[in-house]
Order: structure tokens, then C-alpha cells, then sequence
């Protein structure tokens, strides 16, 4: 199998998203451009001269110098993408041809993507249950807990409406509000603006957000949909909005939106299961 390191100035960016892309496992997070806006540095394993399978590197330096893996901040999850079969064999190779100038560190991935001899790295399986929509509203929400549904009742008394959509600026301002400022508070307001907006220039995306009878906002969440996966990517509940349910109000809302297609979503994604 030939797999061969590439650096992150020599990154070929049309054939690497498009592996991506078209990957059997492909994600919003593995995009060039979702990993320039969240990872300072990062290289690329690549099969082939075609591209068909790649795995981003995103990394660190100590201070003597020395390399190591590390997960960028808001990325929950990476994976050996490829457009060919997803055999343990080439989840080895991957994680074997990772060069010796790695020393250490790791990654989360998602399941397919865990190799069976971690080796120097730590390697963690990204966690979460699927959510499929193609069904009923009503079977969407059927098994969900009693404190969504209190949630529901709470946005009822409190008279919440949904709101339209609006700059990311606003969203990220708003988050920063409700979190506070710190450094990285900062660095995330930063990288959350810089994502958002790549999403809305593909058209990829969205906020969904509810105001109260006033016309404040109480929550919104930026959604983006890839892989025929819905990606809450941020989300934001101010005190008033969670006394009323302002966020089990929108996911009941996204959620009789989307019923019935051909959609997923990560469970623990969504609001009080």
C-alpha cells in the first residue's frame, strides 16, 4: 500500500477535499478549511497518487522541538478517510506509516478508524449513538426523557417562537456573552466566526434560534449539513432560555423540520435525551 507523507504547504487541496468528500466516513471536520480554522499545524497521509485515502496529521511542537499528534479544539472527531473499503489492514498501515519524527501524543477518531495496535499513539474512539430521521416525528421523540418534554411544556407557557436566521457575528457574539470571556473563550469566538462563515459560503449551513415574545434571543445552534449528517456545530442557551425551554424548543422544532429524511444526527447531540 503506498502511503506517503504530505506536508501542509504541499497539500493538494482539490483532491484532498474531494477524498474527503466522497470518503465512505467522510465529515465536516476533516475539510481542509475546518482543520485551518481550528489546527495551527498539520500534515496529511496520503494512499496513492489519486488521493483515495487521506489522514490528516494535526500536530504540536514541545518546547525541545519534538512532534506529537494532538486533537484540535472543536474537533470532536478525525478518521482515515477513504473512498475504498474501510479493512482494518488499511487502518493499520495508516497508523504504521505516520512518521518517526511523531514521538507521541494521539488522536480521537471515529470507530471504523481505531487501529488494533495503537503503537506510540493514544487513540481514542469517538463516542456517540445514531439519530436517524427517516421516520415519524413521532418516533423520533418517542423514547425521549421526561425533561425534554417538561422542556416542551416550559417553551408552551413561555410563549418562545422560532426567529430567523442571522450573521454569525451575532451567534458568536452572543455565545461569547453567555460564556464569559477568557483566552480561550477568545480563541474560540475567533474560530467559530471563521467556520461559520466557510459553511454559509457553501451554503452548507444554518442557525436555528428562538426568541421570546420581546424578540430576544434565548438559544440558537449553528447547523451544518454534510455526509447526510446533520453537524450541530455550536449552541448557545442564555439563563432565560433555559428556565423556558428555549432549547428543547428548537430541537423539537429542527426535529419535526427534518423528520422523515434521509438524515442523521448524533443523539447525545440533542438537547435533554
Amino acid at each position: 500500500m503506498n502511503i506517503r507523507l504530505v506536508r501542509q504547504e504541499d497539500l493538494n487541496k482539490q483532491l484532498y477535499n474531494s477524498c474527503v468528500h466522497f470518503a465512505t466516513n467522510g465529515s465536516i471536520y476533516g475539510y481542509d478549511w475546518f482543520l485551518n480554522a481550528t489546527a495551527r499545524e498539520w500534515d496529511v497521509l496520503v494512499e496513492g497518487d489519486d488521493w483515495v485515502s487521506v489522514m490528516p496529521l494535526p500536530r504540536r511542537k514541545n518546547w525541545f522541538g519534538r512532534i506529537y499528534l494532538e486533537q484540535p479544539r472543536l474537533v470532536p472527531e478525525l478518521a482515515v478517510y477513504t473512498v475504498r473499503a474501510m479493512s482494518q489492514k488499511r487502518i493499520q498501515a495508516f497508523w504504521d506509516a505516520i512518521p518517526a519524527e511523531y514521538r507521541g501524543g494521539g488522536l480521537t477518531v471515529e470507530p471504523a478508524s481505531v487501529p488494533a495496535d495503537q503503537g506510540r499513539f493514544e487513540v481514542k474512539t469517538a463516542t456517540g449513538t445514531v439519530l436517524l430521521l427517516d421516520q415519524p416525528y413521532e418516533d423520533i421523540i418517542g423514547d425521549f426523557s421526561p425533561t425534554y418534554r417538561e422542556g416542551l411544556l416550559r417553551a408552551e407557557d413561555a410563549g418562545l417562537r422560532p426567529t430567523g436566521s442571522f450573521k454569525p457575528e451575532t451567534f458568536a457574539d452572543l455565545w461569547l456573552k453567555v460564556n464569559g470571556k477568557s483566552a480561550d473563550n477568545e480563541w474560540t469566538y475567533h474560530a467559530m466566526l471563521r467556520i461559520m462563515y466557510q459553511v454559509l459560503h457553501r451554503s452548507w449551513g444554518n442557525t436555528q434560534a428562538v426568541a421570546d415574545a420581546d424578540g430576544n434571543i434565548l438559544a440558537a445552534v449553528f447547523i451544518v449539513y454534510s455526509h447526510n449528517r446533520i453537524f450541530p456545530l455550536y449552541k448557545v442557551e442564555t439563563t432565560a432560555g433555559k428556565q423556558a425551554g428555549a432549547l428543547a424548543y428548537l430541537w423539537d422544532n429542527l426535529l419535526k423540520g427534518h423528520a422523515e429524511r434521509s438524515l442523521k444526527i448524533k443523539r447525545e447531540e440533542v438537547f435533554s435525551l
